[in-house]
């Protein structure tokens, strides 16, 4: 790949590179997320690189729209990451709660006891 790179030859690049497809872990959905924003941010970096490697004008359009989809990528990556340090620290701190016992309430109404968790 280098400038003497003709457009079909960029356009096959693009192609493979927008082809490749997350194979993403069973995890959590917000590391889910957070996983698939850095895979993303790889894509578009590397599309980025190979459109800057060449002297279309085709090409150096593309590369704006690529950096908005790159910045809004860190936007969603961060607030994931955010999100997931807050559910962190959620859990921690349920986690230091004693559980409590269920109440019977009895009603006359019914035959069985409700419970209230």
């Amino acid at each position: 790949m280098g400038i003497n790179m003709t457009y079909k030859e960029f356009k096959r690049h693009v192609f493979t590179i927008y082809s490749e497809n997350y194979n993403g872990e069973d995890v959590s959905p917000i590391e889910y997320g957070i996983q698939r924003a850095k895979f993303e941010e790889i894509k578009l970096e590397r599309l980025i690189v190979l459109a800057e490697q060449t002297d279309f004008s085709t090409a150096k359009r593309k590369v704006a729209g690529w950096r908005r989809q790159l910045e809004r990528v860190h936007q969603i990556r961060a607030r994931l990451e955010q999100r997931k340090t807050e559910t962190m620290a959620a859990d921690r701190f349920y986690a230091r709660i004693e559980p409590t016992v269920p109440v019977r309430i009895h009603d006359t109404r019914r035959s069985s006891p409700m419970i209230i968790p």
